[in-house]
């Protein structure tokens, strides 16, 4: 331990016996008899609390490095250095608290001999002395740590390069999934891009590369065509056709155009289809189609008077003696 410089420690003379040891000698003819009730002890804290509060000036801005008014910066075995404000003989807790209770209060030191409580308005150094314990509202400079360090701060994030905050808020790519697919519809509205695909899946994956502005689709299964779109417009059924919006997008409306039969001569689609009917006539086949909701598509053979019925027809190809038909709206 390092010896003070003749630190200029405060004379406390031992009290009469018949005064009581937490009391300043000018009260003891008053107040601060051995025999004090417990009420005339709480007069005597508040009166020193006062004492302080008129002795010690209010501060300004709080440090940087500052602790809150309820907690001080503790550091056992030292002594404070700089301009004493007020002293009190009082307890260590009582010491700490009449501190903490000030703003003005930048911190205090107390003797363990005498209990001797020195309140400081600044705090100029600090030195170890083994029976003082300090505390003090600001970090002392050029002293080790106290035993109630102040938290880290965390480490801040690198700011954005130029142009980052405008590349996150537009080009957002929607996760695998995002999208709600609408089988044999079309949407009416003007392609933005148009491109050639294998599958619908393949078509969804290029609108969902295309860096946001890309917030509908629709695949053209028969022709293999992607349309990408920036908007999404009105559902129109159509049965070579199967759309896709972005999911968190509004739902498209349906069209309430007139449903028509658009008609293949010649032609069949492949596939089985989900239902097998007999039909004399072409018309007669489009009736049965008509009547279920599931239908879209209709392949008839007139030598073998069948009709077949589809809900998702696939590509159509030549075929003698079939003609085919499937609803759509313009």
């Amino acid at each position: 331990m390092s010896q003070m410089n003749n630190p200029q420690v405060l004379q406390v003379s031992e009290p009469p016996s018949d005064v009581h040891p937490a009391c300043p000698r000018r009260f003891a003819d008053r107040i601060c008899r051995r025999q004090l009730s417990g009420r005339t002890v709480g007069l005597l804290i508040g009166f020193v609390v006062a004492v302080a509060a008129a002795i010690v000036p209010p501060a300004g801005g709080r440090p940087a490095n500052a602790q809150s008014a309820q907690e001080l910066f503790r550091y056992p075995q030292t002594f404070l250095n700089g301009a004493v404000s007020a002293t009190v003989s009082v307890p260590l807790e009582a010491c700490s608290k009449l501190c903490s209770a000030r703003s003005g209060c930048a911190g205090f030191d107390h003797s363990s001999d005498g209990g001797v409580c020195r309140l400081f308005s600044s705090v100029a150094g600090a030195q170890e002395s083994q029976g003082h314990t300090a505390g003090t509202r600001s970090l002392v400079t050029g002293y080790h740590p106290p035993v109630n360090p102040p938290a880290s701060p965390q480490a801040a994030e690198p700011p954005p390069e130029p142009g980052e905050l405008e590349e996150e808020a537009v080009a957002v790519t929607p996760p695998s999934g995002s999208f709600r697919r609408f089988l044999n519809r079309d949407l009416k509205s003007e392609a933005a891009e148009t491109r050639q695909a294998d599958n619908v899946e393949q078509c969804e994956s290029m609108c969902r590369a295309s860096e946001s502005w890309c917030r509908a689709f629709t695949y053209d299964a028969w022709n293999r065509k992607c349309f990408l779109k920036k908007r999404q417009g009105q559902l129109l059924m159509n049965a070579r056709a199967t759309s896709g919006v972005i999911s968190g997008d509004d739902m498209p409306p349906a069209s309430s155009a007139a449903p028509y039969f658009e008609y293949f001569n010649g032609k069949a689609f492949s596939g089985n289809g989900f239902r097998v009917l007999s039909a004399r006539s072409r018309n007669e086949c489009e009736r049965g189609c008509s009547a279920l909701d599931q239908c879209i598509a209709f392949g008839f053979t007139q030598s073998q008077q069948r009709c077949v019925l589809f809900d998702q027809p696939g590509e159509y190809s030549s075929s003698r003696g079939t003609d085919s038909g499937a609803i759509r709206q313009d």
